[in-house]
């Protein structure tokens, strides 16, 4: 053989290589990509609230609904679709199960109950279908991605604190005599909240400065909070305070003792929680001592942006709770405290990129 046959055969055999690794990375590279999860093109969030009925919970679901209109602005292909399970459990497990059933991308919830939606939430994580609690939580941690939402415990002691400053600024004789309004049992934010009274109210029971003369459970309603008040004040007409576990009830009791002749913010004090506009609006009037301040709006805001980066990011949370804001909003600050809890920010530890 010739040394330019030799050469040709040479340069063939080369390219021949070449080519077979160029197919052979080719290959890869496509086995690769077909082996990936597919992420999928269009994204569907089902944002599931306990009752849309609650001024508390509309407000929730806006900042969810601003997070949608920022994505889709951004040029990703997203829904939301919204289930109100006005309060009962049975009815968002039905919802739950039923947005499964039609493929849903992602679920946001807001439970009506610690465990009683825990069965729709397992069928979720068996079909491989992120959950992002938001606003209270269930018991078992492990049927969700992360909870997004307040320290409620943390929230009812701040609370707490306020109605007894406003106690000891009152002048009003020891031992001051306390009503507490509670909200359903079985969720956290009712639970929490009691404790977080407790923690603060009974140390001061023990001292001898706070009678707690009457514990009743409204159920977060307002309706349920002037019909429990009427009936406390009927038994205990020299009452000093009250302090309920939202607005709603703090209303209601407000109601209760302007129609019992008293008038609310001097004979009685009221603290509630959550801040909605009836409630600041008392505060402005001077009827309403004090309310917690959380953010709703942020709540709804970060679940769509967690669920968001989980499914197209794969993103996994650093921590196992996400906290949002809380401030105590009284006559000094009503005026401000919403640019704090009202204000789109970004989600804390989400991808950058």
């Amino acid at each position: 053989m010739s040394r330019s046959m030799y050469r040709a055969l040479s340069r063939t055999a080369a390219i021949a290589i070449i080519v077979i690794v160029i197919i052979a990375i080719i290959a890869g590279v496509y086995f690769y990509m077909s082996q990936q999860p597919s992420k999928p093109t269009k994204i569907t969030i089902g944002l599931f609230i306990s009752n849309l009925g609650n001024p508390y919970f509309v407000a929730l679901r806006d900042g969810a609904q601003k997070a949608v209109d920022e994505l889709k602005a951004k040029g990703i292909d997203i829904e939301m679709k919204v289930y109100d399970a006005k309060d009962d459990p049975n009815q968002q497990i039905t919802q739950i199960e039923t947005a499964i059933g039609e493929g849903i991308s992602a679920i946001v919830v807001n439970p009506v109950h610690v465990e009683a939606i825990q069965p729709a939430l397992q069928k979720a994580k068996d079909a491989g279908i992120p959950v992002i609690t938001t606003d209270r939580d269930v018991a078992d941690h492990s049927l969700r991605i992360v909870f997004i939402g307040t320290d409620n415990v943390k929230g009812a002691e701040e609370g707490a604190k306020a109605l007894i400053k406003a106690l000891e600024e009152s002048g009003k004789p020891t031992p001051w005599k306390v009503v507490i309004l509670n909200g359903i049992p079985g969720t956290t934010a009712a639970e929490d909240r009691k404790k977080g009274f407790h923690n603060i109210l009974d140390q001061y029971v023990s001292q001898g400065k706070v009678q707690i003369v009457a514990e009743e459970v409204a159920n977060f309603r307002r309706d349920e909070g002037l019909s429990k008040m009427e009936s406390i004040l009927a038994a205990h007409p020299d009452i000093d305070a009250v302090i309920a576990a939202n607005d709603e009830m703090a209303l209601g009791a407000i109601q209760a003792i302007e129609g019992a002749g008293l008038t609310p913010g001097k004979d009685v004090i009221v603290v509630g929680y959550d801040a909605i506009p009836d409630a600041v609006q008392a505060i402005k009037e001077g009827k309403m001592y004090a309310t917690i301040a959380q953010s709703p709006f942020l709540q709804g805001y970060w679940g769509i942006y967690a669920a968001y980066y989980v499914i197209t990011k794969d993103w996994k949370p650093a921590t196992d709770w996400i906290k949002t804001p809380v401030v105590v909003v009284t006559k000094e600050n009503v005026e401000t405290f919403e640019s704090q809890v009202k204000t789109p920010q970004p989600l804390p530890g989400a991808p950058t990129s």
